[in-house]
């Protein structure tokens, strides 16, 4: 909306005494044609004064007639061709955003100006800088607040649960995990880990045997009648003995034929996990049936709400977890830039060519703004702010004109005494 004209900005003190000076010496001109023309018959060199006088005021009249008929009608009067501002704003409008875009805001321009902005090392300063960096974090940690504050709970919990649910059925975790297998296999760990695992087992036999004994005696066939007569735990420790001597001799005998039939087995189930398709489908079908439970869809959208509280107090606090996280990596960031002669450059490259591309994708954008602009000033603003920016070297036209008039009747005059004297 255009703004009333009551509110306007006043026009700069110079502009107004270049004006009155223009205007005062066309009446000086005026005052000396005159005098001039009353002195000339008693005091013949006043015509000399009086040509002087009458070219400047003609001078004068037609360079305020110029300037005024730019602005507004002379005096008033409705003359065509008069007022020519306020009469095309549109046309303004629309050539100053043309201009804009073509000339003036180009892409290339705002690309080198962009480029003289030396962002890497301000940016380093500001991330080393202890005082500007606080800064920084601080605005970041309430930028932050803000934004955990409008979030809507329920979006983000629909939003936390499809990236879950995407990520989980996304990525295939029988390949990956089958090369891990394979790279553990083939590791110069692998029978240190693989020790490892064995002595686990062998500690977990050794302190559940009463619990793993039971078991063993419900599942032998026959168990009611070895039961009957006694000898089901005694059956089923014969058993858990075997498997636990088993299981030693693994470990401690690298060439012992059941750890290396262990091991070809392993080495098989991975490349099974890598190639094999009917790995990918029973992981899928895995995924499906975890992915139906309403406990993990629940604990997805209970995650957030935990995650969400947990932040804001941790933000609301001066000791922040977070904040003293963000600094660090702030500083570690700072110190990256700082040490990374290739890095600083491609960052003042990135983000030159970002803002060059964008420019060129956006430019006739930033004419329409121009354009836009200006449509919404009232002809009394357009006009106000262009007398305001250039009315101070109009007026200097109006000066000049008076006195290149007044001089070019001089000439006049004496060329007319030079003629009629031959």
């Amino acid at each position: 909306m255009s703004a009333p004209e009551e509110t306007l900005p006043t026009k700069p003190d110079d502009y107004v005494r270049m004006r009155a000076l223009a205007t005062g010496l066309l009446l000086f001109m005026a005052l000396l044609f005159v005098v001039a023309l009353l002195q000339q018959e008693a005091h013949p060199l006043f015509a000399w004064l009086l040509a002087f006088a009458e070219a400047a005021m003609v001078g004068a009249l037609a360079d305020w007639y110029a300037v005024t008929a730019l602005f507004r009608h002379p005096l008033g009067v409705p003359i065509p061709h008069t007022a020519i501002i306020p009469g095309n704003t549109e046309r303004i409008a629309a050539n100053i955003g043309s201009l804009t875009q073509r000339k003036l805001v180009t892409p290339g321009g705002i690309a080198r100006l962009v480029g003289s902005w030396r962002i890497p090392d301000e940016l380093i300063e500001a991330l080393l800088v202890p005082e500007r960096r606080r800064a920084l974090n601080h605005e970041s940690a309430q930028l932050l607040v803000r934004a955990l504050n409008a979030s809507e709970d329920a979006a983000m919990q629909r939003m936390l649960r499809d990236i879950a649910t995407n990520v989980i059925r996304g990525v295939n975790l029988a390949p990956l995990a089958g090369q891990m297998l394979s790279s553990f296999l083939g590791s110069s760990q692998r029978d240190r880990l693989l020790n490892d695992i064995l002595s686990a087992l062998l500690e977990y036999l050794d302190a559940n045997r009463d619990t793993l004994s039971r078991t063993v005696a419900d599942k032998l066939p026959w168990s009611r009648v070895l039961s009957f007569v006694k000898l089901d735990d005694r059956v089923s420790h014969k058993v858990l003995d075997s498997v636990y001597d088993t299981l030693r001799t693994m470990r401690d005998d690298p060439q012992d034929p059941m750890r290396g039939k262990a091991i070809a087995r392993l080495h098989d189930l991975s490349q099974w996990l890598i190639r094999s398709d009917d790995a990918l489908m029973r992981e899928a079908a895995l995924k499906d049936k975890l992915l139906a439970y309403d406990a993990l869809l629940q604990f997805f959208d209970d995650s957030w709400h935990q995650l969400k509280q947990w932040m804001l107090e941790d933000l609301n606090q001066d000791s922040s977890d977070i904040r003293a996280y963000l600094d660090a990596v702030l500083a570690d960031v700072g110190r990256t830039l700082q040490r990374d002669a290739a890095l600083r450059s491609m960052l003042h490259d990135g983000v030159q060519g970002l803002v060059e591309a964008l420019a060129t994708r956006h430019s006739d954008k930033i004419g329409e703004l121009v354009a836009d602009t200006v449509r919404e000033w009232s002809p009394a603003q357009m006009v106000e702010t262009i007398e305001r920016e250039v009315g101070k070297d109009l007026q200097y036209i109006r000066i000049n004109g008076t006195l290149v008039g007044g001089l070019v009747g001089l000439l006049l005059h004496a060329l007319a005494l030079l003629i009629g004297g031959r």
